[in-house]
């Protein structure tokens, strides 16, 4: 099989046309979700396999709150090191005040919604998925917020009094 050589067009004149720079404050938003932001909705989508189907397993044991806060509390361990390491390149010690106090902040604001949310829904419906639709609804709300805050606390620059925590 032979390969022909287009002189018509040489390889030289195909070049790719980049993005369009963006400025300004919508400029970073834009620039945050190309670089970051599929990254972290893969995370999320791993994140959510794992707590919907935790949350919907422990139903069968206990009740519906209880369930979600045990799910929850076990997800978020590897949600918390997949987005350090894979969408913000994170390694090494992790930051006490930068790194882990906001991302679980942003869990217990997640827990806590979604807990009370549960709370309130169970008294109408016993249905598993409908609790679990619920406590992803509550967790949506937070996951944008979430990843434009840890987005600018994990690019913080780090100087030598400022050194990380062991975790």
């Amino acid at each position: 099989m032979s390969h022909e050589i287009n002189h018509e067009f040489p390889a030289s004149s195909h070049t790719v046309t980049p993005l369009p720079e963006t400025f300004g404050f919508l400029g970073k938003i834009v620039h945050s979700i190309r670089t970051r932001g599929l990254r972290y909705a893969l995370v999320a989508v791993v994140n959510v396999v794992v707590g919907q189907t935790l949350l919907l397993a422990l139903q069968g044991a206990m009740r519906p709150f209880w369930a979600n806060i045990i799910a929850v509390g076990i997800s978020a361990v590897p949600a918390y090191y997949m987005n350090r390491a894979w969408v913000w390149g994170k390694r090494g010690k992790s930051h006490w005040k930068k790194e882990v106090l906001p991302f679980w902040l942003f869990t217990a604001a997640g827990l806590l919604l979604s807990t009370v949310a549960i709370w309130v829904v169970h008294f109408f419906s016993d249905a598993k998925l409908v609790i679990n639709f619920v406590q992803l609804s509550a967790f949506g709300i937070l996951w944008v917020i979430r990843f434009f805050v840890l987005d600018k606390l994990f690019h913080v620059e780090v100087f030598e009094d400022d050194t990380p925590d062991e975790v």
